[in-house]
């Protein structure tokens, strides 16, 4: 197989663990860029109201659903090209955006999710098991033991529902892994694999950008379609297949373009 992103002990710890840690994916620069980003897009959220669909109301976290609609950047980052060849070996050369998110984590907070999978399914194209969706965690903060850690359970990607450990606290849970990152780290991971939030005992807040793909028959989920205003920024047809214009693009070269600028209107 010839993979586009990952060294083959990359793609065989994603395989066997479920999810996949990617140290320093964003330069300091890109950090630098996307954290003021950030706290310009919930200072625009939080002055409308703080407002977000019912299902993307999560307790203990500020959550803006959508990013990708406050700003350039942030839809840059959706098809950054150095995470579009990971997902060309990860889910294929078809995909799209599912959801999008940027998550703040106050200190002292409990976790606002226990145990679970992001998805039941499992999917098989030419007889090759392929993740029904895969969620990419940009970090852009450092998130020590006691941070608030995203946790995984490795190797759970492989086991069916009924041999997958419970507990009520969520650091109780035997084996898991805590994704004790620093800023810039990308941490993706298969929808089937067991995962959780910790609880934030630090001081610190954890910040991060948050990117949803799935197979390209999957709907974009409720809330999170791609407004007008985004839809004529698909230029590409790489865009286009993830903001789900144009979804069953197959050419590799799609891969390959670069959006071009959408003129102002004219007053």
């Amino acid at each position: 197989m010839k993979l586009h992103g990952l060294t083959e002990e990359q793609y065989i710890a994603w395989n066997r663990d479920g999810y996949l840690v990617l140290d320093g994916f964003l330069s300091p620069e890109e950090v630098d860029r996307y954290n003021a980003e950030t706290d310009d897009a919930f200072e625009r959220w939080r002055s409308n109201g703080g407002g977000n669909p019912e299902h993307g109301q999560l307790n203990h976290v500020e959550q803006i659903c959508g990013i990708i609609d406050y700003g350039d950047a942030f839809l840059e980052l959706m098809e950054h090209p150095k995470m579009m060849a990971v997902m060309r070996d990860v889910i294929g050369d078809r995909f799209v955006m599912i959801d999008n998110d940027a998550m703040l984590k106050p200190p002292k907070r409990e976790a606002h999710t226990n145990w679970h999978r992001d998805t039941g399914n499992k999917l098989f194209v030419n007889e090759r098991e392929i993740p029904f969706m895969v969620k990419v965690f940009y970090f852009l903060s450092d998130v020590a033991d006691d941070g608030g850690c995203l946790a995984f359970l490795p190797g759970s990607n492989h086991l069916p529902n009924e041999r997958l450990p419970r507990v009520e606290k969520q650091e109780d849970m035997p084996g898991h892994v805590r994704m004790t990152v620093k800023k810039g780290t990308a941490v993706l991971f298969n929808g089937y694999t067991y995962h959780s939030a910790l609880n934030n005992y630090s001081d610190t807040t954890r910040r991060s950008l948050i990117y949803n793909y799935g197979a390209s028959f999957v709907r974009t989920w409720p809330g999170y379609e791609a407004s007008e205003e985004l839809r004529a920024k698909a230029t590409t047809n790489l865009r286009k297949m993830l903001l789900g214009v144009t979804p069953w693009v197959a050419d590799p070269k799609a891969f390959e373009e670069r959006p071009e600028p959408v003129p102002a209107a004219k007053p």
